[in-house]
């Protein structure tokens, strides 16, 4: 290791130190998807998880009554009920993707970070 790995070992706390040796390994959808729910906003990406099967379910229970429907103003209803849910999911699942965006981008500024205290490291 180099003079300046050593400092920068010291001078990072553990949490830093875990956050980056999990940047290191390339990482897949799944467990970007875990990394969600950990930190600060876990208690989001929960809530909107559930929120996320709550629309599904309902979404699949409103086809149901859809298909079922006598009249054609009940299918009507049903149906839009099940596409209102459905564009619900897709807002959610775009909340949750974008969240996984922000994480990987924050995740790249770290490491430029490093990268320029290194190149002053060497510099001073």
């Amino acid at each position: 290791m180099t003079k300046f790995d050593d400092k920068l070992g010291a001078s990072l706390s553990a949490d830093d130190r875990a956050f980056l040796e999990d940047l290191e390994d390339g990482r897949g959808l799944f467990e970007q998807l875990g990394t969600t729910f950990q930190g600060p906003m876990r208690f989001w990406t929960y809530l909107m998880g559930l929120y996320t099967l709550g629309f599904a379910i309902f979404a699949f229970f409103c086809g149901w009554q859809a298909i079922e429907a006598g009249e054609v103003r009940e299918t009507i209803l049903w149906s839009s009920g099940c596409i209102i849910s459905f564009i619900a999911i897709g807002l959610l699942k775009m909340w949750l993707f974008d969240r996984m965006n922000t994480l990987t981008i924050l995740g790249e500024l770290k490491k430029i970070e490093l990268r320029v205290a290194q190149i002053d490291d060497v510099r001073g």
